[in-house]
């Protein structure tokens, strides 16, 4: 089972969210007012993560990166030149109940057009995601355990080494039936817009 240190992560990810935040709002321009009307989020929580002080769920992350128009993992990245991303220095991020955690394993800047996570999921539990935009497709590749993705109502379940695609534009979910948690590699590839809309979820 692959091991990480919550606390460190989710610190991790709390602190480049800050930096990053700040920096892309700023760069467009945008108030926090502006922002909090814009991506659904509360102006005083989005203050917060700017500080560093907060510890954003996913689904806040997921919002934040549509409204600013940038890939999710962007917000999590820092400015460095290329370089081996190593599990255990990855921001973490988890759904609200803590069942279901991703770890950013690319540090995309905001021109490119794809993401890679490791997910993971505890035995038995559910995760649901809402629908991203319009041309984002999902690769889901299952490393260990089990998992029934859902998609429009359909579910597609996979074993270790198994791959799902699919057009995430629409609601879908994870499932781990299992003993074990699950663990899996989510590519997400973010359709080619013009440069004043370049990127959505």
């Amino acid at each position: 089972m692959l091991k990480t240190n919550p606390d460190v992560g989710f610190k991790l990810a709390g602190q480049r969210m800050g930096l990053r935040l700040r920096k892309v709002r700023q760069q467009q321009g945008q108030s926090l007012d502006a922002l909090a009307v814009k991506v659904g989020v509360n102006k005083l929580t989005l203050g917060k993560i700017e500080r560093g002080e907060g510890n954003p769920t996913l689904s806040v992350i997921w919002k934040i990166a549509n409204g600013l128009g940038v890939p999710f993992s962007s917000l999590l990245g820092q400015d460095m030149p290329p370089q081996v991303s190593r599990f255990t220095q990855q921001a973490d991020m988890s759904s609200p109940d803590g069942q279901f955690l991703a770890h950013a394993m690319t540090n995309m800047q905001e021109q490119c057009t794809f993401d890679v996570q490791i997910a993971r999921i505890e035995a038995g539990n559910h995760y649901q995601s809402e629908a991203h935009a319009e041309g984002v497709v999902e690769l889901v590749c299952l490393i260990e355990g089990q998992i029934v993705v859902e998609v429009d109502g359909d579910h597609y379940t996979l074993e270790p080494l198994d791959c799902l695609r699919f057009c995430a534009d629409q609601a879908h979910s994870y499932f781990n039936p299992g003993q074990t948690e699950a663990v899996f590699h989510c590519i997400i590839a973010y359709r080619q817009m013009s440069s004043d809309k370049a990127h959505s979820y």
